[in-house]
């Protein structure tokens, strides 16, 4: 409750300037930078979708011959 009576409200154009003036303040990265580390993401997201691929085969191939099921 002591919470709420030590916020100061404010309108909603007093709002957008406070949110402006703090996007300002924020040190953002280049394209180059963004392109570079998008390039990485999708890279990697490649790599684990790989690696979990092979996983879950070799263990499907492994459950199959100690059950006996399939070709």
């Amino acid at each position: 409750m002591a919470d709420k009576d030590n916020k100061k409200s404010v309108g909603p154009v007093t709002f957008a300037r406070q949110v402006e003036a703090e996007g300002r303040k924020v040190t953002w990265t280049s394209t180059p930078e963004t392109i570079q580390a998008t390039i990485m993401v999708v890279v990697m997201s490649i790599i684990v979708a790989l690696f979990l691929f092979m996983s879950d085969q070799i263990i499907a191939i492994c459950i199959r011959m100690l059950t006996g099921l399939g070709g």
